[in-house]
């Protein structure tokens, strides 16, 4: 959508990644570098272990619908 200079419209727009929290984990799901835990202040913790991929791939399994239930943030914002 576009809109005119000096419209009232947004002037720009932010992404980040959408963040999701599910089973009791917190993290974030990018388009392409795909998921990560974050620590509870949002910073991506150092490291992914076993406990993690196998919840990521119980999160994957659900249908999109049942997924966006879970989400805590993210995505595109105007401004």
């Amino acid at each position: 959508m576009r809109y005119p200079p000096n419209s009232g419209g947004p002037t720009g727009w932010i992404c980040g990644p959408r963040t999701y929290y599910f089973k009791g984990w917190h993290f974030e799901y990018h388009a392409y570098c795909g998921p990560w835990p974050l620590k509870k202040d949002g910073e991506p913790r150092k490291r992914a272990g076993r406990v993690f991929w196998k919840v990521c791939q119980e999160f994957a399994d659900l249908p999109k619908a049942e997924r966006e239930k879970y989400r805590t943030g993210g995505g595109c914002a105007a401004f």
